[in-house]
């Protein structure tokens, strides 16, 4: 049916670690292009879509689309079982995917495919986001993790010359304003917004900038909010987070 071999199994590995934050189980849709997943937390709070090319693999052996519903934890166990040197070769049969990790040795792993169906909030596909910013992943994590320290919840404000994430405590508070002028962020638009998310959402969903050392950032004023890390055509992901609306 479908089978394939990665040399870079360490970043496939962070790419799941960083789902399986927010994601049980999933759907992968084996494509021409490659591999898609596009799942909701179990809350639907928060959307994850996950693309990873198939120029990422030394060789892509694809005949027809196909499902693949996983266990992203007992996935992820595998992975962690790779060295930086393996070479993981993947194999989709009827009813489960086998894995295979070599380097000194082969070793396999047999998971059995689950029956999934993607749910997804309907609308996800449709919204759109006026207001964006690219920022360097590391700083963004720092401001999550600042934000962390007062409160369980983060603003983030965009006008035309600025960006700021700011969080308040019972008695304290936290801010992070980066001009326009920072080489730590371009803002994209200038339309005004403001909204406020979770942090504990964001924490998960941050530890993907392994992917890239730029996120973009896009929201609206009381409204969702993407943030996606890509590396051009070979790995995209992106999370659609719903807010907190302000009374």
């Amino acid at each position: 049916m479908f089978s394939a071999v990665l040399d870079d199994v360490i970043l496939f590995r962070d790419c799941i670690a960083a789902i399986s934050e927010l994601i049980d189980e999933g759907l992968f849709k084996i494509k021409q292009d490659g591999i898609r997943l596009l799942a909701a937390d179990r809350a639907v709070v928060a959307v994850v879509d996950f693309k990873f090319g198939s120029e990422n693999f030394k060789e892509y052996n694809y005949q027809q689309d196909a499902n693949m519903g996983l266990n992203l934890q007992s996935l992820l166990q595998v992975l962690r079982r790779a060295k930086s040197s393996d070479v993981l070769a993947m194999k989709l049969e009827e009813s489960r995917l086998i894995l295979a990790l070599k380097g000194a040795g082969t070793r396999k792993f047999t998971l059995p495919l689950l029956e999934l169906h993607e749910e997804v909030p309907p609308g996800i596909e449709k919204l759109s986001f006026p207001a964006k910013v690219e920022i360097m992943s590391e700083v963004l994590a720092d401001g999550i993790k600042d934000a962390s320290l007062v409160a369980d919840s983060v603003v983030f404000e965009i006008s035309a010359d600025r960006f700021i994430m700011r969080a308040e405590g019972s008695a304290s508070s936290v801010e992070l304003e980066l001009p326009k002028d920072s080489d730590a962020v371009k803002l994209i638009t200038t339309k005004e917004a403001r909204a406020r998310y979770s942090i504990e959402y964001l924490e998960k969903m941050i530890k993907a900038r392994r992917i890239s050392d730029v996120a973009t950032l896009a929201f609206d004023t009381n409204y969702p909010m993407k943030l996606t890390f890509s590396s051009g055509e070979r790995v995209t992901m992106s999370f659609i987070l719903a807010p907190r609306v302000e009374e």
